[in-house]
């Protein structure tokens, strides 16, 4: 039998928060801690906590988020323990970390591979969360998983508090990495993946003349942050909001299934080369578009998605609900309120009593057809299944 227990906690005291977010653990081990934590705590306190607490040889793993999604609720804050555990007789896990993204994302990508070694004939999910703001390239960093067997991924990027951004961690056993990545590959288990966009373009077509890996030097022939600041109003700082409302877009390859552009968010300002730092690259003379979100393609689109999802789940045995929904979609946009509604309202019309586990990361990892992509702004809601998959 393969089932999760949830736990969660607000308590300040970090022996009491994992205390009440980790219940006493009666036989075997679980197979997995899966932990997201906001930025308040003291990371490794938390896991020398966490530790003490689990059945000796637990693999822990996790990040710090901006927030978490739990069934029937939504929480945004600096201070949050949220853990899953997953206990099952079936499912084998495998785990993989680099402390390092930059300057060489696909080497640590393969790296990744390696560590987790080949993967399975039969069913297995593979989990990747990884460091936003250390300005590697992303789509490498998925290339060197593919290279080494992983070519579809579900996850995201680590995140803090809404605000300046300053620093995110990726959370191995006992250790806090603030510029690395994770990877999780759960055997016996088979995901059922599907995502929703929100953003639309919104007319202003621009052409990226100048591009260098994950840096766009160039549109439309001028400085590249210059076009930038003066089009959207914005200053050149690295913070949030400048990363929240407004995004450039790129048609998908032609012949893929996607809902409206793939956005690309700045994460990044080169104020003295005037360059715009994505997680991802643009390609030198690709049209690009202004982006903008509304809250009825958010909320409509979220509910299309579980509508999709519950359908592909026919005939299936879900266990558990991992969201992986981009940070600049709930408070900060939504607001806490209407947040929450959409998470309660997809559970509603997913399989009853499912359980949910889900993160707001800064940046989504979700294939799109045979290979993972990274997306800005989407919601990826990955169900992971057991026994065989139906005729």
């Amino acid at each position: 039998m393969t089932h999760v227990t949830l736990g969660f906690s607000i308590k300040a005291d970090v022996d009491r928060a994992v205390a009440e977010a980790v219940p006493l653990v009666a036989g075997p081990a679980p197979v997995l801690a899966l932990v997201y934590v906001g930025v308040a705590y003291d990371a490794e306190l938390v896991l020398a906590a966490l530790a003490e607490r689990l059945p000796a040889g637990t693999p822990v793993r996790g990040a710090s988020t901006q927030g978490v999604t739990l069934p029937g609720r939504s929480y945004e804050s600096d201070r949050f323990l949220a853990v899953m555990l997953l206990h099952s007789d079936t499912v084998t896990v495998r785990t993989a970390e680099v402390d390092v993204l930059a300057p060489d994302p696909r080497a640590a990508g393969a790296a990744l591979a390696a560590q987790l070694g080949p993967p399975p004939a039969g069913p297995s999910t593979t989990l990747l969360m990884y460091d936003p703001l250390g300005g590697a390239d992303v789509t490498q960093l998925l290339a060197g998983l593919a290279d080494g067997g992983y070519p579809r991924l579900y996850g995201g990027a680590s995140g803090q508090p809404w605000g300046q951004m300053v620093r995110t961690y990726q959370l191995v056993g006992r250790r806090a990495y603030t510029s690395g990545a994770l990877a999780i590959a759960l055997d016996g288990l088979t995901p059922v993946g599907e995502l929703t966009h929100g953003a639309e373009g919104i007319g202003l077509e621009l052409v990226a003349t100048r591009t260098d890996g994950n840096q766009v030097v160039e549109l439309d022939g001028r400085p590249a942050l210059d076009v930038w600041c003066e089009q959207l109003g914005v200053a050149a700082v690295r913070d949030v909001e400048n990363t929240a409302n407004w995004a450039l877009g790129v048609r998908p390859p032609a012949g893929t299934s996607y809902e409206g552009l793939v956005t690309r968010a700045p994460f990044g300002f080169d104020v003295d080369a005037r360059t715009l730092v994505f997680q991802a690259p643009i390609a030198t003379g690709a049209t690009v578009q202004v982006c903008v979100r509304t809250q009825q393609a958010v909320m409509g689109g979220a509910a299309a998605m579980a509508q999709r999802l519950a359908a592909a789940l026919a005939g299936r045995t879900p266990v558990v609900a991992l969201s992986f929904e981009c940070g600049a979609r709930p408070a900060p946009f939504l607001g806490a309120e209407d947040a929450a509604a959409e998470v309660v309202g997809i559970q509603a019309i997913l399989p009853a009593g499912l359980p949910w586990f889900g993160m707001y990361a800064w940046g989504e990892i979700a294939p799109v057809g045979e290979h993972t992509e990274f997306h800005n702004y989407t919601f990826p809601l990955c169900v992971l299944c057991e026994g065989p998959t139906p005729a």
